[in-house]
Formats: C-alpha cells, structure tokens, sequence
C-alpha cells in the first residue's frame, strides 16, 4: 500500500508539478485599423499600439539560463488577419546563418510562433520564420508531442537583416486558425529561436525539460475581442499536359510520331462549420506537383514513390502507425499501412492485339 501511495505522489508531480512552479506569461495584443504592410521592417506606426515583450529563457544547450542574444516581439490583430514581428537580436550579424533550404527544412537560425487558437491545450498550429525567408508550418497535437509538418497554410512573410540583427514579419490569416466563436478571445501562445552556429534554443515560456506535453504550458494572449470565426474556402485548379515525340511507323495509325495528352483537376477545402473543414479532390495528378524520378526496376517487387498530391500529404499521420517505439532510429517502427499512390493512377494492365 505504501508503493502505491509513492507511485500515485510521484505522478502528481510529474503530471502538475512543473505547471505549479513556472509563471505563465501573459502578452496584451491590440486592434489596427491600418495594416502593416509586410516587407520585415517596422515602418508602420501601428506597432506602437502594442509593447515589446521579450526575456527569453535558454533551454538548450543549457537549462534555465539567459540566451546569448536577445529576442521581442509584438502582436496585432485586425477583422481578418493575425500580425507578428519578431525582432532577433544579434551582436555579430555577420554570423546569422540564413540557408535557402525547401518549405518545412527548418535550417539556419530561426523565430517561430505556436498559437493555441482552440485553446483546448492540446493542439496548436506552429509558424517558422528562418532568416533566409523560408517559410515552415506544423500542426501540433496530442499536447506536443506530434508535429505534422504536412499542414501548408496560407500566410505571409518577410525578414530583413541589419547590423544588430535580423528581423520576421508575419501575416497570419484568420481563417488559417481555429477558434471559438467568444466576445474576448484567450489563446495560448509560445515564442521560440533557434541560433545556428549555437546550437542555441530559448523559448519565451519557459517550459522545463521532462514536462509532460508542452502546449498546456503554453503563455496566454490576451486582448483580442469581437472577431468572428472565417469560413475557409480554398480552391486550387491545375491542367497537366503532356507531349511525347518518338519515331512514326508505317502503316501503323498508333505510332504517328507524337502522342499529346491533357488533364485537368483541383483541389479544395471548404470550412463546413469552425471545426469542421470539408477536404476534397477532383482527378488528383502526379504531375501537379513535381515528377517523379526515373527508376529502372528489376527486383521482384513494384518501386516505391513518396506522395506528393496536397489532399494526400496534408494529414498523413493519420494513416501511420507506431507497433513500436525504438531508441536509436526513431522512424524506424512507423509502418505505413495505406499507401495512397495506388489511387488515381492509370490502369497497369494492356490486352494482347496480335493477329490483328
């Protein structure tokens, strides 16, 4: 009975015990009726509606310590859209390492923001700034711990750097965010930067090493009132055509010369309700995002290409699976039970035309 009684205290610290000692941050926002114009400068004089905040907290490579460089932002808000600037300070700017690397890469230094819109403390939506300009976005639920990169949302950016540091401006619309239909919004919110060549990491909540999830531990933004959740439409077309030159036969009407092919199609997303978003996809090509790589096959079993179409990218984790949960690979037990690319593509088998 004694065991038990140990085992039940310590999960109670661990479950609420770093919640108890850490103070949550707050941060005041105010509305614009002018909005800044994105271009990483603060030339608009509606950012002195709202205070800097800062006092960043190193979390790796050391714990609880000050960072080496200083970090403030500040937050507006209109009727449509979410505006962020994120001012990184930096002592030796001719250091910032600003790598031009594809969406979602993540290399370099860089700012990001994580917003609990739903404030149900257990998902967010996640915007990364690198210094480079190089956008990146995640969706984050299960309190933290799963971050789906997948997740492409509309939004806007533009860094600058200078002698004393470099600089992010965001554009978040409203409708790329979730959130309650309430007079006075409370959402969490988090800051965090990443310093290259340190290896350096601070967050604007401090929220220890160990904590049992990360978003409930969120800091809070307050002051936005009386905006109205967006109804998201999205409405991407696309039209592939294809023309193929190759030696004409004689006598032969399907050797011509050419073979030309055109398709067509889109993709969609409308937001039924606040919580409800309608995904859909009409005649989804290969083609409308890149081509895949050519491969000669002689093993015994069909090649293996990655997804790239939207409707299939965005949300994958859905169909992954985790029977085990290995140490040294971490991907190494996510077994992918549904393989989309076997939807929407052509026929793989040909009827024998001999004898006429």
């Amino acid at each position: 009975m004694k065991v038990f009684f140990i085992c039940l205290s310590l999960l109670f610290f661990v479950q609420f015990g770093f919640s108890q000692q850490i103070e949550q941050r707050t941060y005041q926002t105010n509305f614009t009726k002018e909005a800044p114009e994105i271009d990483g400068l603060m030339n608009d004089s509606c950012w002195n509606l709202v205070e800097w905040s800062g006092n960043f907290t190193q979390t790796s490579p050391k714990e609880n310590v000050p960072p080496s460089q200083q970090t403030s932002f500040k937050i507006l808000y209109d009727d449509d859209n979410l505006y962020v600037f994120i001012r990184a300070h930096d002592t030796e700017a001719s250091k910032i390492s600003k790598r031009l690397t594809r969406r979602d890469d993540f290399d370099g230094d860089m700012v990001e923001i994580n917003i609990d819109s739903y404030f149900d403390k257990q998902t967010a939506f996640s915007f990364t700034a690198m210094a480079s300009g190089v956008k990146g976005d995640e969706a984050i639920s299960l309190d933290g711990n799963n971050w789906d990169d997948s997740w492409n949302p509309i939004w806007f950016l533009k860094t600058s750097i200078d002698d004393t540091g470099w600089s992010a401006e965001m554009k978040i619309p409203l409708t790329q965010l979730r959130f309650g239909h309430k007079e006075e919004q409370v959402w969490g919110i988090q800051f965090m930067r990443h310093i290259f060549r340190y290896e350096e990491r601070s967050n604007w909540q401090f929220i220890p090493k160990g904590s049992p999830g990360m978003v409930h531990l969120f800091g809070e933004l307050h002051g936005i009132k009386n905006i109205k959740p967006k109804r998201q439409i999205e409405i991407m077309p696309y039209v592939v055509a294809k023309l193929e030159t190759f030696k004409k036969e004689d006598g032969n009407p399907f050797a011509d010369g050419k073979s030309s092919k055109l398709s067509a199609g889109l993709d969609g997303k409308i937001g039924i309700t606040n919580d409800f978003t309608l995904d859909f996809t009409i005649n989804p090509d290969f083609g409308q995002v890149e081509a895949d790589p050519s491969e000669v096959n002689l093993s015994a079993f069909e090649s293996y290409f990655s997804e790239q179409r939207p409707f299939f990218v965005e949300g994958k984790n859905i169909y992954q699976f985790q029977p085990s949960d290995p140490i040294v690979i971490n991907d190494f037990g996510m077994d992918n039970l549904f393989y989309s690319r076997r939807i929407g593509r052509y026929p793989q088998y040909y009827p024998e035309t001999s004898n006429n």
